[in-house]
């Protein structure tokens, strides 16, 4: 199913502006590859640094490679990530599936709108949430940090399901918070 949006149907778009709008399984499937090369660079870096510290032969430097094998991938993931998304719309898997996130103006939302509205405030938002009601109901710290995170689960869930909804461009709860769309480019 091919849906277009243009000015006519959706107000908020600049005049005479059309685009398509990504599929749902297109959106989810570069979800899995932005995850899936996540992983692997976690992978690799713990190798990497696991042999590092095999090659040292030190408690100290087994454990400072230990931490560097999850923050470096961490972090080139993330700085990867995030000058994609502001620059281009795109993230490792948009840019693969050729797609792309833009305003509903037809801007690019830039480091704002992409970075810091869709992805780091929900996180955030909903981890505080998740850890609050956890130490509510365990009142223990360590415990609390164990247990699962429901409201995340229904927070993704609930984008899920409006990732299918037609009537609203397949858009998410994100894509609402910062007033974006996702396009085949």
């Amino acid at each position: 199913m091919t849906d277009y949006l243009s000015s006519s149907s959706y107000s908020s778009l600049a005049d005479d502006y059309e685009v398509e709008l990504a599929s749902p399984w297109m959106r989810i499937a570069a979800v899995l590859i932005n995850w899936l090369i996540f992983y692997l660079g976690m992978i690799l870096g713990t190798l990497f640094f696991g042999l590092l510290a095999k090659m040292l032969h030190s408690a100290l430097a087994g454990k400072i490679c230990i931490i560097l094998a999850t923050l470096v991938p961490l972090l080139m993931y993330f700085i990867g990530q995030c000058i994609m998304m502001s620059t281009r719309g795109q993230s490792f898997g948009k840019k693969l599936l050729g797609i792309k996130v833009i305003g509903i103006d037809g801007s690019n939302p830039g480091f704002i709108g992409t970075v810091l509205l869709r992805e780091i405030l929900p996180f955030i938002v909903l981890i505080t949430i998740d850890l609050l009601l956890n130490l509510i109901f365990y009142q223990n710290i360590y415990t609390a940090l164990k247990k699962p995170n429901f409201i995340s689960l229904f927070f993704y869930a609930i984008c899920l399901f409006m990732l299918f909804r037609t009537t609203t461009y397949w858009r998410t709860l994100e894509d609402y918070l910062a007033k974006t769309i996702v396009i085949k480019i």
